[in-house]
């Protein structure tokens, strides 16, 4: 073993004794970041030299070259027999996935608890009247309400199964890499069920399904929403708060954009092209949004990302799991989470004309 296996050689290992730190809970994975970024940089350099190292001398090359000139002129066949180089790969190619932005704006509530109870001042209290002086026979509040609303985690579970193979013969340190595969599934799955999810069992409530009725503001028109319809939900947010944002699936977005009302529609699309706001109000286009345009369906939501709450019971836990008689190994990741609009008021939705 040369210098530079034995340098690659110590590396692997400082990686693999990373990663079991990160999963025992010793080092946060957010601390182990930078480390792990200079391993594996170091790692590549090292590989580079590695290969540089292999690449035949030019009196070599000229040699097949003349090798196989001859063998041109004679008909023969040159053939590699095995000697050729295979150049193996040592990082995952993974599939593209779409982005999960709303994760970075919903309230997070972390540690093991079996529940989070959030309190809640819904309805507010009324508007205080006023009286002459000496008064006495002020009425007392009734109107509002501080109530609790709770968070119940419950667990999520991925089950990978990896061949011995892959683990002993494969060129990529696969164990090293799932922290990141298991996170990006998991932030599939939170993102979903923020937006859509039932609410059902143990399901996450989603924002667009717990829009209230009374909160909904119905389009203009049958058929794709129009421009003065996102204007509308957008003042409507406006007079609220200066922090809200809308909520929408780039299919509705482009249909939007279609909207052939000319003059000030023109001006807000503008805005939408340029900034992405409209009224001031930023818009997040995300796939994960409904796309239907049947009548009653909602196309967008606005409101405050805060007043989303997301429990998490712990991070990501990864354990592998042998059984007898199965060479595979089944790496188990674990996360326990669940969520709800923590205000429901605070959210309204865009809804297409029902029809008759």
């Amino acid at each position: 073993m040369n210098k530079d296996e034995q340098e690659r050689m110590v590396v692997l290992l400082e990686l693999r004794n990373l990663h079991e730190q990160v999963k025992a809970g010793n080092i946060r994975a957010a601390d182990a970041k930078s480390r792990l970024a200079l391993l594996r940089a170091k790692k590549g350099e090292i590989e580079k030299r590695m290969a540089l190292a292999k690449v035949k001398p030019a009196d070599e090359v000229r040699a097949s070259f003349a090798e196989v000139k001859k063998a041109l002129i004679e008909k023969r066949a040159i053939t590699l027999n095995g000697t050729g180089f295979i150049n193996q790969v040592r990082e995952i190619a993974k599939e593209v996935q779409a982005r999960t932005p709303i994760l970075q704006g919903v309230r997070y509530f972390y540690g093991p608890n079996a529940q989070t109870n959030i309190p809640v001042l819904s309805p507010t209290i009324a508007t205080p009247g006023n009286y002459a002086e000496g008064a006495t026979a002020i009425s007392a509040d009734s109107q509002a309400q501080l109530i609790g609303k709770t968070i119940t985690p419950y667990a999520y579970v991925s089950l990978l199964p990896v061949s011995a193979e892959t683990i002993t013969l494969g060129s990529v340190n696969i164990e090293s890499e799932l922290p990141v595969i298991f996170g990006d599934a998991f932030a599939q799955a939170f993102h979903g069920g923020i937006l859509t999810g039932d609410g059902t069992g143990r399901n996450f409530k989603g924002l667009f399904p717990a829009v209230l009725s009374s909160n909904k503001i119905e389009c203009a028109a049958t058929g794709a929403p129009k421009v003065a319809d996102l204007v509308k939900l957008a003042l409507t947010v406006q007079d609220l708060t200066d922090d809200c944002i809308i909520v929408m699936s780039p299919g509705i977005y482009s249909q939007i954009m279609a909207d052939a009302t000319t003059g000030v529609a023109d001006l807000y699309k503008e805005e939408l092209i340029r900034t992405k706001t409209i009224e001031g109000v930023k818009i997040i286009l995300t796939s994960g949004a409904p796309a239907s345009i049947t009548g009653g369906s909602l196309v967008a939501i606005a409101g405050r990302l805060i007043d989303y709450g997301v429990g998490l019971a712990s991070e990501i836990t990864i354990e592998p799991i042998k059984k007898v008689g199965d060479t595979n190994t089944y790496f188990q990741a674990t996360v326990f989470a669940n969520g709800i609009p923590i205000v429901p008021k605070n959210f309204f939705g865009l809804a297409t004309k029902s029809v008759g």
